[in-house]
């Protein structure tokens, strides 16, 4: 791609914003959607050798990352346990079944 490192920063940001605010409203299959993008930029964010790591947009980025990471762990818990209680659900209605038959 060869963008600068300013710009790729701000890519990043920008990217990693809209994928947080879409995680935010649980719209995760455009979060997915945007993934490939994001790691595309973030291979050629490493291997930017003049990228600017400790400064305060290059913070702002992981700290984004990190809150991304952070909401679509905790939906990956909440859709554990909507799953588990679907199959606790499947399974009585099974016995009911087996009991009525």
């Amino acid at each position: 791609m060869g963008n600068t490192p300013t710009f790729l920063l701000s890519e990043l940001q920008t990217l990693l914003e809209q994928q947080v605010r879409l995680a935010k409203e649980g719209k995760l299959q455009e979060v997915s959607s945007l993934t490939a993008k994001l790691e595309a930029l973030l291979a050629e964010a490493s291997s930017a050798s003049s990228l600017p790591r400790n400064s305060e947009k290059a913070e702002h980025i992981r700290w984004l990352y990190n809150e991304l990471c952070l909401i679509l762990t905790t939906e990956k818990s909440d859709l554990a346990g909507k799953l588990e209680k679907m199959q606790k659900g499947k399974n009585s209605l099974q016995a009911y079944h087996d009991a009525l038959t």
